[in-house]
């Protein structure tokens, strides 16, 4: 009696693909979970001094002039095009008086700062979560202080 030794050439095209569809789900997922940016917990009390000295450094070498790169860069204009009126998200129209009222006691620049970093923190009302939460991670300090201070 003879033993069969196993090998690859033996296993088939079955076994690659299979191999193949595994590693294809190992890597998106790794990357989605190296990727994933944690939101601010229910639980945190936001108070004034919240993200003031994140949005103090980075406003002090903002050019809100390079922002509209940016925002072109990262697609922002599909969901936030002037008057949003695809109610996916919030228009940018007004989006300065709007952001100094939107969430107290934070001021304009810290919300907008949240809003960016960590967008499933606050909802505004009638629009869904849908905002990529990996932001924080993807912007440049220099881009992101350049949007917030746009």
């Amino acid at each position: 009696m003879t033993q069969r030794r196993l090998n690859w050439r033996t296993l088939g095209l079955p076994v690659y693909l299979a191999l193949g569809l595994l590693l294809v789900f190992a890597f998106v997922f790794g990357y989605a979970f190296v990727t994933l940016q944690p939101t601010a917990s229910p639980a945190e009390a936001i108070t004034a001094d919240s993200y003031r000295d994140q949005v103090e450094a980075l406003l002090a070498n903002a050019h809100p002039e390079d922002a509209e790169a940016a925002l072109e860069k990262y697609d922002c204009v599909t969901c936030h095009r002037e008057g949003a009126a695809n109610g996916v998200a919030p228009s940018w129209e007004g989006l300065a008086e709007r952001a100094a009222t939107r969430r107290p006691p934070l001021t304009a620049d810290a919300y907008i700062y949240e809003s960016i970093i960590s967008p499933g923190a606050y909802l505004v009302d009638g629009y869904p979560d849908l905002m990529p939460h990996n932001f924080g991670a993807r912007l440049s300090d220099q881009e992101l202080s350049d949007i917030i201070a746009y």
